[in-house]
């Protein structure tokens, strides 16, 4: 990458209109963190997506924590998902 000019990243726009399960989840994703969290808004592009999340804060805020299966699911995943072997 050296010598290489770094080029700026293109902003995700929010969604401007978002469906009614959009504005379910922004709802609860308020009402649990007094905001949206960001990566709600940039993940409502993709619905099963953030399906997948708002399960993720569920378990963590309804539960308290994620017991050791998923939590070993999550970190292969998120391994995969980054090409890091742990």
């Amino acid at each position: 990458m050296k010598g290489e000019m770094a080029t700026a990243m293109e902003a995700i726009a929010g969604i401007e209109r978002p469906g009614l399960l959009t504005r379910l989840f922004y709802k609860v994703g308020e009402r649990m963190f007094g905001m949206v969290p960001t990566p709600e808004r940039l993940m409502a592009h993709r619905l099963p997506l953030m399906l997948g999340l708002g399960g993720l804060y569920g378990a963590i805020e309804w539960f308290g924590k994620l017991d050791a299966q998923l939590r070993a699911l999550l970190n292969v995943q998120v391994a995969a998902l980054y090409g890091s072997p742990y």
